[in-house]
């Protein structure tokens, strides 16, 4: 009766070791290697493509400017880009199993609005300072995931005011189009 308790347990182990190995380590004969999504880096760009931050190993690109947002208002979309081990930008993941994920410090002052898959912009709710955590989440975890990001959000503005006024395009396809080929001559103007 003990043998059977022991193998009882022996293999219930091994259907566990098997079960938590599918996200674990990459290296594993078992497990798909296009499941678990590798980022070394991040490269969040505005609309017109100037770079918003950079973080590469957990080192953020202080020559960066911190990210500004006005109270009332939504700034304009921002672009999310991965980097690799080589420092090159590779594309997002495309599956549905993958998707931006967020954490906000403060959501009194800040909030985020997703734009496309891979893109959003910030919300400015009321003014003060706050920081922003971007992931790629997958299943019931995260992949990758940046530094907390300083976010400014400044003077309220009446909606008028705002220097950038959002046509609202988050379910639609053709502006996810657009923004991919407007990043296609981004990557010929930035080759190194």
């Amino acid at each position: 009766m003990k043998s059977i308790k022991s193998l009882s347990i022996a293999l219930l182990g091994m259907i566990l070791s098997v079960f938590f190995a599918a996200c674990g380590d990459s290296n594993s004969a078992s497990t798909d290697q296009h499941e678990h999504f590798e980022a070394e880096g991040w490269n969040l760009y505005w609309g017109d493509w100037q770079l918003a931050y950079s973080v590469y190993r957990g080192k953020a690109d202080s020559s960066i400017e911190v990210m500004h947002v006005n109270a009332n208002c939504m700034s304009e979309h921002i672009h999310v880009k991965f980097l690799d081990d080589k420092k090159k930008e590779v594309e997002p993941p495309t599956d549905d199993e993958h998707s931006l994920g967020w954490e906000i410090g403060d959501e009194k002052i800040l909030d985020i609005h997703s734009c496309g898959s891979w893109g959003f912009h910030l919300k400015g709710v009321k003014e003060g300072e706050t920081t922003l955590i971007l992931k790629v989440n997958h299943h019931d975890h995260a992949d990758a995931r940046t530094p907390a990001i300083r976010v400014v959000v400044d003077k309220a503005l009446d909606e008028d005011e705002c220097p950038f006024h959002e046509h609202h395009h988050d379910d639609d396809d053709d502006d996810d189009h657009d923004h991919d080929h407007d990043h296609e001559d981004h990557e010929h103007e930035h080759e190194h």
